[in-house]
Order: C-alpha cells, then sequence, then structure tokens
C-alpha cells in the first residue's frame, strides 16, 4: 500500500468555501478551552464537519509551542481587531498550507510589490497548470479541480480584506499596525527559526518593501522588542524575551 502524503492539498476550496471567516476566529480560539465554539455550525452536519476538519488540517499546524501559543493568544485576545486577526490567518496559511504558500509567493506578492491593481483567476490557473507540468507525481488535478482551487484562492483572499471585486479581483494593501508588526517578526522567527535575517523566506510576506521594513525594525518603540545589528544591506534580528 503506498502511504506517502500528498505534497499539496485541496485545503484552499474548503477554507475558501467557509462562509464567515469571523466566526472561524471565534471557532479557533475556542480550541484551546475546555468549551468549544457551539455556534459553528451549518446547515447541515457534514458542513459542519467538514469546515471543521478542514480548519485543524490546514490552519492549525505548528512549528513548536511558542508558535502555538502566539498564534492561539493572537485568536482569543478580545482587544485585537477583526482584520489584524485575518492578516494573521494569512500569514498562518503560507506556513500551514504549501500550495497556498507558493500560489501566494508565486502570483500574488509578486503582483503586489510589482505595484499592480489587479491580480486575476487565470494568473492563479497558469501557476497550477506549470506546478502540474513540473510536478506530475505531485499534483495531477482535473482541469476542473485546478479551476476550482484558482477561484477559491482569489475568494479566500478577498474574505479576508485583501482583495475586493468578482472576476478581477482588486489587490488591497492591508495597514499593517505597530503590534501586528512586531507579531510577524516574531512568527516568522518561530516558523523558520534557522534564519534571523531579512532572507528569512517569511519575509516577503510581510506586505512592505525592505527600506520599510528596515526602517520600522529600527523604530524607537521596538527596541524593547529586539537588537538590530546592520553590515551594508545584511540585517540580523536578535529577538527579546518575549514578555
Amino acid at each position: 500500500m503506498n502511504t506517502k502524503k500528498a505534497k499539496y492539498d485541496t485545503g484552499v476550496n474548503i477554507i475558501g468555501s467557509i462562509p464567515d471567516y469571523a466566526d472561524m476566529i471565534r471557532y479557533i480560539a475556542s480550541l484551546e478551552s475546555k468549551v468549544q465554539d457551539k455556534e459553528f455550525t451549518f446547515r447541515t452536519s457534514e458542513s459542519t464537519r467538514r469546515f471543521r476538519f478542514a480548519i485543524e488540517a490546514y490552519i492549525i499546524k505548528f512549528n513548536n509551542d511558542a508558535h502555538k501559543s502566539l498564534f492561539m493568544n493572537a485568536m482569543a485576545d478580545p482587544d485585537l481587531p477583526l482584520q489584524s486577526k485575518f492578516i494573521i490567518i494569512f500569514w498562518q496559511l503560507t506556513y500551514s498550507d504549501l500550495l497556498f504558500r507558493r500560489i501566494t509567493e508565486e502570483v500574488y506578492m509578486k503582483a503586489l510589490y510589482m505595484g499592480r491593481a489587479n491580480i486575476q483567476g487565470e494568473e492563479i490557473l497558469a501557476f497550477l497548470h506549470y506546478i502540474k507540468q513540473t510536478e506530475p507525481q505531485n499534483l495531477n488535478w482535473s482541469e476542473s479541480t485546478l479551476k476550482v482551487v484558482s477561484g477559491k484562492y482569489l475568494t479566500l483572499l478577498k474574505k479576508l480584506g485583501l482583495a475586493e471585486g468578482t472576476v478581477k479581483k482588486q489587490i488591497r494593501h492591508p495597514v499593517i499596525t505597530n503590534d501586528l508588526f512586531v507579531w510577524f517578526i516574531r512568527w516568522c522567527q518561530l516558523v523558520y527559526p534557522n534564519d534571523r535575517t531579512l532572507k528569512n523566506p517569511y519575509i516577503q510576506f510581510g506586505f512592505m518593501d525592505k527600506e520599510t521594513l528596515i526602517n520600522r525594525l529600527k523604530k524607537i518603540e521596538n527596541i524593547k522588542y529586539w537588537n538590530i545589528s546592520q553590515i551594508g544591506d545584511d540585517v540580523t534580528i536578535d529577538l527579546k524575551p518575549y514578555e
């Protein structure tokens, strides 16, 4: 029997189908409590089971206990704005779901950093075709499945407040507050502790160019969170103990 785990999954399809992301976040926050959120239910028990499974299978993945605590505490924080939690879900998905990460890295973030106003499903579909052609052993889905994935990816972005519109999605640039920025830097090092520099592969998902990132790292109000050392363009971030 071949028990090899598939490299890619269709988690994007299911997560993109969840109707209300505010409800989803409340459900995630409840996972650490003794009583789970029973209001996270849908018209059929099968839909409820499917969505709950998808959240726990495709979002609730952690590199270590510190990563888990950082994420779950953010989801449960009553003072953290809902839109900030949506951005955190976006960042978490780049870690927890490989296909979401690859589409985001190769299509969405490139379009955003190029200053483009829109992104279309055809671009995502073309990239999925590329994966299928270059990695047939890892992704051999039908054309209809690829089209659903491309559409659900854009739907997911829209529900997270990162895109708007119908067929042609307008790219929305999120506001990264300083609290959210501090959270992001800490998260990057927890999910990829081998690189404390700006070459950390998760830094690219921060919605800011290198100059902006460095300027924010050096802000006086952030000195309490980390030490910065810079030699030329090389910047190293040493986190201080988390309080």
